[in-house]
């Protein structure tokens, strides 16, 4: 974890990065939204996905790199199939906003986020459940 000085040194940065690699992400959602198997769409939530768990990594923040890293996995798996339902791009969205709403809870004098993972891993099981039905 970094000192406090360190993160207050990389915090408006880091929430600047992280801040637009949510909102590029929630372009690419969009985009999927009007064409389920928009492949520059997948490709650029993957991408910011991954760039968002390595600025969290980076920073310390370690629930939200997690969270990054697991959700950019199930989107790697789940994109070998073709198109996403209307409940799986709802279910993704939740998972920005949710990411976006813990930015905003990450101290700014510390860089602690203080916060259990359930609500991740409620969303994360949720996306393995959706998409294992809409498999069969």
């Amino acid at each position: 974890m970094l000192n406090s000085n360190e993160w207050q040194e990389k915090h408006d940065q880091f929430l600047s990065n992280s801040q637009n690699l949510l909102c590029k992400s929630e372009e690419c959602l969009s985009h999927l939204e009007m064409i389920g198997d928009d492949e520059d769409a997948i490709e650029g939530l993957l991408t910011n996905l991954l760039k968002l768990s390595l600025e969290a990594q980076s920073a310390s923040i370690e629930s939200l790199a997690d969270f990054s890293r697991k959700l950019q996995q199930w989107l790697s798996e789940a994109c070998q199939y073709p198109g996403f339902s209307p409940e799986i791009l709802n279910t993704l969205k939740s998972c920005l906003e949710l990411m976006s709403w813990q930015l905003e809870l990450i101290d700014p004098q510390t860089g602690e986020l203080l916060m259990d993972c359930d609500e991740q891993q409620a969303l994360l099981a949720k996306l393995s459940e959706i998409s294992s039905i809409s498999d069969q």
